[in-house]
């Protein structure tokens, strides 16, 4: 099989397991991930759980900065050094349950309506049993325990793919209550969660991948991403969405730098091309409904020392001045709920890219995708900006920094909150 076949193939896999996106699994029996969440140790039940402070023991002690040239280090090492492997391991062990317990604390300073929605209590839960397994689980010493620890920590990345789609619903239906919704400031709330989930999945599938090596990658990171090839992928998946929903789908032009590579994490990129693509194509389609050809949409790659620059152009309508801001807030969406045709429902009654909902991919609906992808950006120093035309069309610049050099978690852990008093502004 080509090479790039093979590639394609792993970041299908990879792509196929970010957050909303969750269709494969680990090649484990549906048995065995079911005692993910039921063979739990030292599971709290609800009564004690009030008089047990090990979460708050946790939350409070201080993390250890994730930093890019560590990441790169202990990768290389561990090239020709299982004891780097079994320091990750260490470092993981250490690390997880203490930022699980941070974003506890979170959940647990939310409004009563809020924390006990089934959606959100369905993601407290989660991360509930998470913190429970991980800081029960004795110290990996070997490299026999690190084979098996490593199972187990896929495991846990992989049934929490779905807790994005559970906190979007959750949140939707929290806002949707006439008397209390207005009042919910949950914004802050949410770029804690979802900043704190992005650096935990590096953190755990940095490890993961330097326990199952592959060629061309440092754990994680792709030393060589191809950002044509990373566009082409976008653009595949965008088209058979678009496709899917409305009968048609534009055409997509690349043109700049077409040769240009990068050291990345190829999932974060695949995300954010294809959000930005995703809602450049709904724009297009939806206000050109003459029989015409939608007319294309224009990427230009743009290659410097130190970074990237994507280029999205569109001829979509633009958006109005007063509703360029509404975009970055989760849960904003256009799309109204009742139309099938572009979203698909919750994950418990429809799942996201799940084969049981009949419909492979979702054109939108839950209101984070332009949010996420920014973070996304934003967490390894890039940034995400649109530029509005009003009646004519939109150009997003997509920002990246090259993995390489001295960066460093900034604020990517938000210490655990000590009082309620601005997780959701007056609402409690």
């Amino acid at each position: 099989m080509p090479l790039r076949t093979v590639s394609r193939l792993c970041r299908l896999h990879d792509y196929l397991n970010l957050p909303g996106h969750s269709l494969l699994h680990s090649a484990v029996p549906l048995t065995s991930l079911r005692q993910v969440w039921t063979d739990a140790p030292g599971h709290v039940t609800p009564e004690s759980a009030f008089y047990d402070s090990t979460v708050e023991q946790y939350a409070l002690q201080p993390i250890e900065i994730l930093s890019l040239r560590q990441m790169l280090e202990f990768g290389r090492a561990a090239l020709y050094n299982n004891s780097f492997v079994l320091d990750s391991a260490c470092r993981v062990q250490r690390e997880l349950p203490k930022r699980l317990a941070r974003r506890l604390m979170d959940l647990q300073f939310l409004p009563y309506i809020v924390v006990t929605n089934p959606h959100i209590k369905r993601v407290y839960d989660s991360y509930q049993h998470a913190f429970e397994t991980l800081h029960n689980l004795p110290q990996v010493k070997t490299v026999e325990q690190n084979a098996e620890f490593t199972v187990l920590l896929k495991r846990l990345v992989d049934e929490h793919a779905p807790m994005l789609d559970a906190l979007a619903a959750g949140l939707r239906e929290c806002n949707s209550k006439a008397f209390v919704g207005p009042k919910l400031q949950l914004n802050s709330f949410l770029e804690n969660m979802l900043t704190s989930r992005i650096s935990r999945r590096v953190l755990a599938e940095q490890h993961i991948n330097l326990h199952n090596r592959r060629p061309g990658y440092i754990g994680v990171i792709c030393t060589h991403l191809n950002l044509c090839d990373a566009v082409d992928f976008a653009v595949q998946r965008a088209t058979q969405v678009s496709r899917e929903t409305y009968g048609v789908a534009p055409e997509v032009t690349c043109t700049g730098d077409l040769q240009s590579t990068i050291p990345y994490i190829p999932t974060h990129l695949d995300y954010m091309l294809y959000e930005l693509l995703k809602n450049a194509m709904r724009a297009v389609v939806e206000s050109h409904r003459d029989g015409l050809r939608p007319p294309a949409i224009h990427i230009r790659i743009c290659e410097a020392d130190t970074d990237v620059t994507f280029r999205i152009s569109d001829q979509g309508g633009g958006i109005l001045a007063e509703d360029l801001s509404k975009v970055w807030q989760y849960g904003y969406t256009t799309i109204d709920h009742q139309d099938s045709s572009t979203f698909s429902g919750t994950p418990d009654t429809n799942p996201a890219w799940g084969a049981e909902s009949g419909t492979q991919y979702r054109m939108g609906g839950l209101g984070f995708g332009l949010p996420m992808s920014r973070l996304y950006a934003e967490y390894f120093g890039g940034r995400l900006q649109l530029v509005s035309m009003p009646g004519y069309g939109i150009d997003a610049y997509l920002n990246l920094k090259r993995l390489e050099g001295d960066w460093q978690e900034q604020h990517a852990e938000p210490a655990a909150p000590l009082s309620g008093n601005d997780t959701c502004g007056n609402a409690r």
